[in-house]
């Protein structure tokens, strides 16, 4: 027997029991096709993101924090009136927690009839509807956590956004208050937009771990792959998002040329070569 379980919220009862069924609740999924997280990195269709020893990282997840196989006499059943409070539904199977965040557009109340020999008009029934595929499943066994799109984890696990942040206001003027920075145009802090607060937040964590001679190096990497970017006495001039993207992509070392071509190209998509088993 697969048991249905929702999240509500702290504040609502957290963990309640929806349903029992014998059905298959979330299709299983091939793993194998797996990427060590990183904001710079791109999944391919197929592919998964992991995050090893998630057990030691401290995002908080109730379903994750029971034991297995859970105790489902031990949670009560979900009123019909918190339905609407829902942020996530879950599940276990085997060593297996699947996991599939809810949005409110998921919680349908429409005319609505099913495909059969003998359909009958349904009015005013409340239903809601979620995927077959998880948006995330913790293997217990290799204590590993898998998924595909970061910011759908925020609404289960409690701090993985860390992963994955904006750059506060404060970060983003004084990255661009920085002496390698000129702004131009009227461009300034209150421009930037979200692709560019991400890409901040990973440049300021790699720029703080270059000496003087390394940032140097880094200025002249972008300046010989970005020449459209204005670079006098030292300083990048940047007057809009385009420039802005160049100069972190440049910081990401995101520019490299083919070894036999000799053609110079941008990689919109980073693995480290370590991360693959």
């Amino acid at each position: 027997m697969k048991h249905l379980i929702a999240f509500t919220g702290a504040r609502s009862g957290g963990l309640h029991k929806v349903l029992s069924t014998t059905d298959e609740i979330f299709s299983q999924q091939d793993l194998t096709s797996r990427v060590e997280y990183s904001p710079s990195t791109n999944l391919d269709d197929d592919e998964w993101f992991y995050i090893e020893q998630f057990s030691t990282k401290g995002y908080e997840n109730d379903f994750v924090s029971k034991s297995s196989p859970i105790n489902t006499t031990a949670l009560n059943q979900l009123p019909v009136e918190k339905f609407q409070k829902i942020k996530y539904l879950c599940c276990e199977e085997g060593s297996k927690k699947y996991f599939q965040k809810l949005l409110p557009s998921q919680f349908v109340s429409k005319k609505w009839f099913s495909v059969s020999d003998a359909p009958v008009l349904e009015n005013n029934k409340k239903i809601i509807s979620f995927s077959n595929i998880p948006d995330a499943i913790y293997d217990l066994a290799s204590n590993e956590l898998y998924f595909r799109d970061i910011a759908k984890m925020k609404a289960i696990f409690k701090g993985i956004e860390e992963l994955y942040r904006e750059a506060t206001q404060e970060e983003v003027t004084e990255f661009l208050q920085q002496d390698f920075i000129e702004l131009t145009e009227g461009y300034n802090s209150e421009s930037v937009k979200v692709p560019n607060r991400k890409r901040i937040a990973i440049a300021v964590d790699r720029i703080s771990d270059y000496s003087p001679e390394q940032k140097q190096e880094i200025f002249d990497y972008i300046h010989e792959y970005c020449p459209n970017v204005t670079f006098n006495e030292g300083k990048f001039s940047i007057s809009s998002e385009d420039d802005l993207k160049y100069i972190l992509f440049g910081i990401d070392e995101r520019y490299y040329t083919t070894k036999l071509g000799n053609e110079k190209r941008l990689a919109n998509s980073v693995i480290s070569m370590a991360s693959q088993n």
